[in-house]
This record gives C-alpha cells, sequence and structure tokens, in this order.
C-alpha cells in the first residue's frame, strides 16, 4: 500500500538509501517518508512531526538533537549544544550557505518537508568523510529527485498531490511533484507552497510577526545504465514576508536559486561519486514592514547578496574512501535608510569564504569487530574589501572602525584538520557496544571575523547583543570522545550514549574593551558589547532512545537527551543549551489506520550565560495527538492536534522578541503556539 509523506512519517519511519559518505558500522539515526511498520522495529528510526513549515523540527526527534527556532521558517540545526556552522548540514550531498548574515535562510530554510525522502543524523561523532565541517556533528538531508524506473522499457509515472491547513495559523501547504521515467532516463519536476498568518499561544496572544510566505519550485533530469548515473537538478526559493520575532529584522523576501549535477560510476569494485553546485541568493529584510516601528529615521533595510560553489569527488571500495570537497563563497550586506537616501551602510563588502580539503578514511572489519580511522585536512582562506558608513564623518567612533578595519589585513589563511576513530564490537546477538574518539577543528565563520561595526549580524544568536568581529580568530580545536552500547532483542530495544569533550579557542562573545567600540554601540542601545574572541570551553552529557513492542498492533517509544556546555576560563555557562529533555510515544497501527500520542517534556534551564544576558526558562511538558487513514486508492487523510491541552510555554532555544508592539514585551521569551488541529490530505500516484 503506497502512502504519501506527510501522512506517514510521523508514526512510522524508516531507513533510506545510504549516501555516498554513509558509513558502515557508524550508528545512524533516519527520519524517512516511508511508512514503517511496527513489526519492522529498530532504534535506527526516528519519529518526526511532519506538522511543521520547516524540517529543523524534525531534529527534536534524535536523541541529543534540536533547533535554535529563530522564527517559524527559520531554524538553526543544534546537535549535544553546537549549533550554525559547527553543524554540517548538507542536502543531498551539496552544502549550502545562505544570503542573509543573521541565519535568517539558515540550510535548513531550503527544505520543504514533502520534498524530503530522508534525514539522517550521526549519532556520537561524525567520522570525516561526512562533511567538510563536521566539528558539532552532520545532518544529512535527502532530498526527492529524478529516478530511472527499474523497468527501462515500460514509461513509469509517479508523484504526489498533498493539501493541507492549520487551524491556529490558518495556514495551508499545496504541494505537488512528478516523476517521469522510460528507457533509462527520468525526469523530475516539483511546485510548492506554504502561507501562514501569525500565530497564537496558548493563552491566546497573538505572536507578531510570525507570519510566513514560501514557494519552493523545480526539475531533475536523470540518466541510467548499469555503471553510469547522472544527474540535474535546478532549485528556486522564493520566501515573502516572513517574521522572524527573535531578530531585530523579518524576512521581506529571500530569492534563491540552485544548480546542481551529479553523478556515481563503479569501476570495478570502486564507487565513484562527483557532484557540483552553484547558488545564487538574495535576501532583503527590514525592521518596520512587519513590526511596529514609529522612528523613521531607525528604519533599516538590508541587502545581502550571495553567489557560492561547492564541489567534490570521492571513490570508496570495501575498506577505503578518498575524496577531495570545497565549497567557495561571496557576501555583501548594505544596509540603507528607505526614508533617507542618503544612509548608506557597507556591513560586509566581497566577503570571501573559502574551504578547500582532501580526506583518506579506512574500514577494517575481523569477526565482531569493526574500526574506522579518517583524517582530513582543510585549508581555509577568507578575505574581505573597504567598508564604509554614510554618517562616519559625523560619527568620530564610527569612523575610527572603518579606517581600522579598511586598513588591517583582512586576508586569512588557516590549514586545519580533522581525526576520527571509531570502534563497533558486536559483543553478543543483542549487545553492540561502541565507542569514537576525534580531534576536530574550524575556522572562523565570515561575520565572527568581519562585522567592524557593533551589530546583530551574528550568524542567528539571537541573543539582543550586538557585536564586534575579529579578524585573528584561531580555528576552534575540539577534542572529543563518545562511548555508548546498543541492545536490541526481539520486542525491545535501547541505545544510551554519553560524550565529552573539550573545545579550545572556542568562539564567543567576550566584552569589548575598545572605547570606540563601546561608544559606537551605546549609540545603539548596547552598553556592553561583546566582540568574537577564543576562550576555552567544554560540553559534556548523556543521551538515549529506546522501543518497546507491546504486540503487534500497540508499541512505547522514547528518548532522553542531556547537555551541559560551560566555560573553562571563567564561571560561566555557554549560550543556548537545550535543557534536560525527553519523549514518549504511545503508536497503535491496524489493516488501514495508525495512530500516536506523543508527550514531550522539557525540564527548566537555569544554567545559563551571564555574558548574553540569557534568560532562564521554567519546564513543561505537552501532549500531541496524530492519526492516519488511508484507503486502497492511495488517498491518505491525516489529522492531529499539536499541544493538545494548549499549553502556554517558551522554549528556551526560541530565543527572546525583538519585536516592538508584540504581545509581550521587548526582551521578554517568545512563547510558542498554543492548541493547532491540523488535517492533510494526500494522494500518491
Amino acid at each position: 500500500m503506497k502512502l504519501s509523506l506527510i501522512c506517514t512519517a510521523m508514526l512510522g519511519l524508516s531507513i533510506a538509501p545510504a549516501n555516498a559518505n554513509t558509513v558502515e558500522g557508524i550508528e545512524i539515526i533516519t527520519i524517512s517518508g516511508q511508512h514503517q511498520p511496527l513489526n519492522s522495529f529498530s532504534i535506527e528510526h526516528a519519529q518526526a512531526d511532519v506538522n511543521t513549515p520547516e524540517v529543523s523540527q524534525w531534529l527534536k526527534s534524535v536523541p541529543g538533537a534540536n533547533s535554535n527556532s529563530n522564527g517559524p521558517i527559520t531554524g538553526i540545526a543544534q546537535y549535544r549544544g553546537l549549533y550554525g556552522d559547527r553543524v554540517a548540514t548538507t542536502l543531498s550531498g551539496q552544502t549550502i550557505r545562505g544570503a542573509g548574515p543573521n541565519a535568517m535562510d539558515a540550510p535548513l530554510s531550503y527544505v520543504n518537508p514533502n520534498l524530503v525522502e530522508s534525514i539522517s543524523v550521526y549519532r556520537s561523532i561524525s567520522p570525516v568523510s561526512s562533511a567538510l565541517d563536521s566539528l558539532g556533528g552532520t545532518v544529512e538531508v535527502k532530498l526527492k529527485t529524478a529516478q530511472v524506473s527499474s523497468d527501462s522499457n515500460e514509461m513509469d509515472i509517479s508523484g504526489h498531490l498533498t493539501g493541507s491547513y492549520n487551524q491556529n495559523t490558518h495556514g495551508h501547504t499545496l504541494s505537488s511533484d512528478i516523476n517521469i521515467s522510460q528507457q533509462g532516463m527520468a525526469g523530475f519536476a516539483y511546485l510548492n507552497h506554504q502561507k501562514a498568518d501569525n500565530f497564537t499561544d496558548g493563552s491566546n496572544n497573538k505572536i507578531t510577526p510570525s507570519e510566513y510566505d514560501k514557494t519552493m519550485m523545480g526539475a531533475a533530469v536523470a540518466i541510467e545504465n548499469e555503471q553510469h548515473t547522472a544527474r540535474l537538478k535546478w532549485d528556486k526559493v522564493d520566501t515573502g514576508p516572513s517574521g522572524t520575532a527573535a531578530l531585530p529584522m523579518d524576512i521581506d523576501y529571500i530569492d534563491t536559486e540552485h544548480w546542481s549535477a551529479n553523478g556515481l560510476s563503479t569501476v570495478q569494485d570502486w564507487s565513484i561519486n562527483w557532484r557540483y553546485s552553484y547558488q545564487d541568493a538574495r535576501h532583503g529584510m527590514d525592521n518596520f514592514s512587519l513590526r511596529m516601528h514609529n522612528m523613521p529615521t531607525m528604519h533599516r533595510y538590508n541587502t545581502a547578496v550571495m553567489s557560492g560553489h561547492s564541489y567534490a569527488l570521492n571513490a570508496k571500495n570495501q575498506h577505503w574512501q578518498f575524496g577531495i570537497e570545497g565549497i567557495t563563497s561571496e557576501h555583501d550586506s548594505v544596509i540603507t535608510n528607505p526614508t533617507n537616501p542618503m544612509f548608506n551602510l557597507v556591513n560586509f563588502n566581497q566577503v570571501s569564504d573559502e574551504r578547500h580539503s582532501i580526506f583518506a578514511q579506512y574500514q577494517h572489519k575481523a569477526a565482531a569487530l569493526t574500526n574506522t580511522f579518517g583524517v582530513r585536512i582543510k585549508q581555509n582562506n577568507a578575505d574581505a574589501h573597504d567598508v564604509s558608513h554614510s554618517m562616519a564623518m559625523m560619527m568620530p567612533h564610527v569612523k575610527m572602525l572603518q579606517d581600522a578595519f579598511n586598513q588591517a589585513d583582512k586576508s586569512v589563511t588557516d590549514t586545519t584538520f580533522d581525526v576520527s576513530y571509531h570502534s563497533q564490537y558486536q559483543y553478543s546477538d543483542t549487545l553492540l557496544l561502541n565507542y569514537a574518539l576525534a580531534v576536530k577543528q574550524r575556522a572562523a565563520s565570515y561575520q565572527e571575523r568581519y562585522l567592524w561595526l557593533p551589530m546583530q549580524a551574528t550568524g542567528g544568536l539571537a541573543d539582543g547583543k550586538t557585536y564586534i568581529g575579529n579578524i585573528n580568530l584561531a580555528p576552534e580545536t575540539a577534542y572529543q570522545a563518545n562511548l555508548g552500547f546498543n541492545y536490541q532483542s526481539d520486542n525491545f530495544s535501547v541505545a544510551p550514549q554519553i560524550f565529552y569533550q573539550q573545545i579550545d579557542d572556542y568562539i564567543q562573545g567576550t566584552p569589548a574593551e575598545s572605547s570606540h567600540v563601546k561608544m559606537a554601540a551605546n549609540m545603539m542601545g548596547d552598553s556592553s558589547p561583546l566582540v568574537f574572541s577564543n576562550i576555552d570551553a567544554s560540553l559534556y552529557g548523556a543521551d538515549l532512545n529506546w522501543q518497546y513492542r507491546v504486540n503487534q498492533h500497540w508499541q512505547l517509544s522514547g528518548l532522553a537527551s542531556y547537555v551541559r556546555g560551560t566555560r573553562d576560563d571563567i564561571n560561566d555557562d555557554l549560550y543556548r543549551i537545550a535543557p534536560l529533555n525527553g519523549q514518549v510515544n504511545l503508536h497503535f497501527s491496524a489493516s488501514n489506520w495508525q495512530t500516536k500520542f506523543n508527550v514531550t517534556a522539557y525540564h527548566k534551564q537555569s544554567r545559563v550565560s551571564e555574558i548574553n544576558n540569557e534568560k532562564t526558562s521554567a519546564g513543561y511538558a505537552l501532549l500531541n495527538w496524530h492519526l492516519d487513514y488511508y484507503t486502497q486508492q492511495a488517498f491518505t487523510l491525516s489529522v492531529g492536534i499539536s499541544n493538545l491541552l494548549d499549553k502556554t510555554y517558551h522554549e528556551h532555544l526560541a530565543g527572546l522578541n525583538r519585536a516592538a508592539g508584540n504581545a509581550m514585551a521587548v526582551g521578554k521569551p517568545i512563547t510558542a503556539i498554543g492548541r493547532n488541529g491540523y488535517v492533510a490530505l494526500s494522494y500518491q500516484f
């Protein structure tokens, strides 16, 4: 029986085909849109809430993973306390860079739930082959694309039509895709539109701005024979006015085109994968269109542009994997005031960020023992052109910062490396032991280096603080260790892990000492600006997932996650760390329908960063319900209610309100969506 993505990923998930970088013997948790019956039972499968406008929320179904949500379509992946550029996120093998300096278009914002085949998260430490920069973990998204059918002589036509409605936001999603295949060739096309109004919380307060409007479209072609496969794909994202209340501006538009080509060839016992992509992104944002702002002299419009290329080539056999991989991008950002044509601030000017790498990985199997060892060497080059501010002549502190930046040597080259070792031992038929060790490095982002004027363009930190960059930042170096086991019997499985990592030269905001920085920030309303600096930090914790099959109809499953992040140089906690949290799911499956009750609970978070003025958060628990009913005619009806008890709460990772005129004051935590009923109808042909 065929089931559509939106209707089946909520309750039953399956492992998707491995991509080129997947490594046997290293645990991966995969969220997929294919139906997973209860008798196909494994802890390698996660549970996803597909009733979300973007897929970063799916990560909450994986132990240790979460999402920093700065808006309903602006989620940033977090894994075991690390987030942003530290967590590698690839879309069908491609590395995506956003145009916005505040990560409004983070990589996962380029994904629609209806277009996902699977999302895979490496548990424990990511192998070096998984991504170019994987210090904080790796998230791999496999998107739908052109697929050649197994019967090459007959024309095969397949696809999906999906429509959904959300009661709380009056939001809707319309999605369609089609794949046509014959004689070793295939064509694929899709169109998706999402739109919603501002949501209300559990106390019936309207949270503004939280509306969104996004259209995605694309097409792909594929050619395949016994030894070779090649694909060419085009994707376009057109985002309209959308709210990001945790940031100083909202989205006016995001217009992105992405071209990619990839292929796979088999030569004797080697598989050779290659890919290339080009991305062009334009992004407009402002602080007055969707939120109240009664001071026209302080209206700001930021136009950001990004273009970039990525490439990879790797060869793999039973034991060895070799590869080269790289990404280059150029970023520009200019801030204006529509009411004052004379105002012009060049925030980033032709900032280049180039990262190139080569890696080798070896795996050896001996009876019950599997060992994997890898090394990646990376060359990181960054540079920036001169900046300017139209008001510099009237603001001596701004002029001093501008001149100091323009006179500085802005060209930086860092050579970094990653080394990883994984060991897995099958102790018995039911017990698998595993541990991993790694040393990984990450060069600073362009915002961390080249933010020359105290501003909040910080890659989505959303702490309300103004920052200034540091051209001479040293690379972060993480020393990582992970230990765990998997126990699986006929009807019960559990997989706990503990982890620890010490990060030397961790990049974190520290109080600025420059009087020019302080005076410039004070004019912008921040009396305690921060400068990106190298410090030492530690993160440690534990997480687990488990499943228990009661019988062929009933199943229980759940997860728990805990992470603590501390600074080693002073007595302070790291910023934006998820509190202790867990889930319990009760599933029931019958012949043509299935349902799930979910309880999600978060402990209070009192261990917060004083440097970032981070607020504590209270604990809470939510009850959610979902049901799928499907017919032999490939129609599926899905209904559900999230936050069934209409709880008023706020997620610790959702940030603080920056929008005047909202239900809560500026600087107060943003409350989450209240009770939301939804319905979806899908047809698969």
